[in-house]
């Protein structure tokens, strides 16, 4: 039975959620949602595209995953269908599947063009519902792709930058900050040797290292390898992110001898 990933702006004060799973659940009676998250900040197109790609890699083969992050809601932009090596990516084509995209996870993309699968809405303000909903449901019955429409090779790729290898130093950001208030960027932890290592982020600096969480003494930062491989900075007991103001796209710097 295929599964459903839900990944929103939406929030869940309002009946948005409920509304595009009813949908799903109607179109595509019996099979199973699972929520990735519905609280990432409105319009943010570019912390849910790290969302998906943290957590769509880890889903069983023929899994569709479902991202509405969609300022543009009405407008001109493209719907895609988008092939993964495991499964299926429904979302609006404005820069969510930038990270899945860069990193190799996508073989293929189709431009939606087959509107009589959409529902007809009142409005034009929620294709969640109108018209995400029903080419989730149906890739999840099993109907063919191909018909959706046409493969395209230009989707809408946020403007990113990626991580510099330097002699004695690599440069990167902060891509996320948690609940917890951890740092974590987008550099690769075994980028970094074993030793001394200086990490430098607005205008604060941290040299311990740490394995993991415990290992951090009480009120001490450290540089630990997190649960996507890349380095985070975390502060034992505290919310490092609020302490340090610091937030997401901040320049990171690692240096050692």
């Amino acid at each position: 039975m295929a599964l459903l990933t839900f990944l929103t702006d939406f929030g869940t004060s309002d009946y948005y959620v409920a509304a595009v799973k009813g949908t799903i659940l109607r179109l595509a009676p019996g099979r199973q949602i699972v929520d990735i998250s519905h609280e990432v900040p409105s319009g943010d197109i570019a912390t849910g595209a790290f969302l998906l790609s943290a957590s769509a890699p880890w889903f069983p083969e023929g899994t569709v995953h479902l991202a509405v992050v969609d300022p543009g809601v009405g407008s001109r932009r493209r719907i895609l269908a988008a092939r993964t090596g495991a499964g299926w990516l429904v979302l609006p084509d404005n820069g969510l599947i930038t990270l899945l995209h860069l990193r190799g996870a996508v073989r293929s993309i189709r431009s939606v063009e087959k509107t009589d699968v959409f529902l007809s809405g009142p409005g034009q303000t929620f294709h969640g519902r109108d018209r995400f909903a029903p080419m989730a449901a149906w890739l999840l019955r099993g109907e063919r792709a191909e018909e959706l429409g046409p493969e395209i090779s230009d989707p809408v790729l946020l403007p990113l930058e990626t991580p510099r290898r330097e002699p004695g130093s690599v440069s990167g950001q902060v891509v996320h900050v948690d609940r917890y208030g951890n740092l974590i960027t987008d550099i690769q932890a075994d980028w970094l040797p074993e030793g001394p290592c200086r990490a430098e982020v607005a205008g604060r600096f941290v040299t311990l290292r740490a394995g993991h969480y415990a290992e951090i003494p009480d009120g001490e930062t450290a540089m630990i390898p997190g649960s996507l491989g890349t380095v985070e900075l975390s502060l034992k007991g505290e919310d490092l992110a609020r302490s340090w103001i610091v937030e997401r796209g901040a320049s990171v710097r690692i240096t050692w001898m």
